[in-house]
């Protein structure tokens, strides 16, 4: 039974908002003979199931074969076809023309956030503001609430090191680690390490000694240099910041140019001790 057009648009709202990765197939246009008609739709996903359909035949075979391209890509694209045996042709006989626009829809990127003090609070307006998918993890009841933390997705009260140990970020997620005790930021960034979890960023909160000291006990333990590469501590850009609003920006802005790929950044992991 075919997929109804309503019955798409509301599994797209669903797909989104469970964060599944989709690619929607829309043709746009339909001129002639071709099974395609404007305004049908279909949903392809990284698995190569789909649903709702683009009008059947060999042309929806090649657009479920562009969508999942597109899932490497990840850019946006609007393709023709002319349904014909010509050169020019797919070698279909409707004799018609088709435009199909595929539109990618990426998973959004969580970042968790290990703390809900101070500056949890300050933070977490400026990272929804750049549609981050917001996830705080806390040990104490009074300070894991939503009340408190009205921009945050998901708040989660739950022993650090336990939520650690389970959960599964994507590639596309980042850490802050940020609680109200140094062992309990090394625990987690430990932890995390010995996971050796696949992620975009990965930022603790230290002074410059605290961080030199435990980036070397995570050398001693044999966690490996590759690794180490991929921590930064002290957390954020050099701004000289002094106030928890200060050192949210410098934290946001380290963690987008590590998202942008800006390789000529200075991190304050990166200047010389005084």
């Amino acid at each position: 039974m075919e997929t109804s057009f309503n019955q798409i648009i509301i599994k797209a709202a669903d797909n989104l908002q469970k964060n599944t990765p989709f690619v929607m197939a829309t043709v746009l246009e339909s001129i002639g003979g071709t099974p395609c008609r404007s305004g049908f739709k279909m949903i392809v996903y990284p698995d190569e199931n789909f649903e709702g359909t683009v009008g059947g035949g060999l042309i929806e075979h090649k657009i479920r074969a562009a969508c999942l391209d597109i899932f490497t890509s990840k850019e946006n694209k609007l393709l023709q076809f002319e349904l014909t045996e010509a050169e020019t042709g797919i070698g279909m006989k409707c004799g018609g023309e088709a435009k199909i626009f595929l539109e990618y829809f990426a998973p959004s990127r969580t970042i968790y956030l290990f703390g809900a003090g101070h500056l949890c609070k300050s933070i977490l307006p400026i990272l929804k503001s750049l549609q981050f998918h917001l996830e705080v993890i806390d040990n104490r009841a009074d300070y894991a609430s939503r009340d408190r933390l009205p921009q945050a997705d998901t708040v989660i009260c739950q022993d650090y090191l336990q939520y650690a140990k389970e959960f599964l970020p994507a590639p596309q997620d980042a850490v802050i680690i940020f609680t109200h005790a140094h062992s309990n930021d090394y625990d987690i960034l430990l932890n995390i390490c010995q996971r050796n979890l696949d992620i975009t960023y990965l930022g603790m909160i230290a002074s410059r000694q605290k961080a030199a000291d435990n980036l070397q006990q995570l050398k001693n333990i044999g966690i490996s240099p590759q690794q180490l590469q991929k921590i930064h501590t002290p957390i954020g850009l050099n701004i000289a910041k002094t106030t928890t609003q200060e050192i949210a920006i410098s934290i946001t802005a380290e963690l987008l140019a590590i998202y942008n790929k800006v390789t000529n950044i200075k991190s304050l992991s990166e200047l010389p001790q005084k």
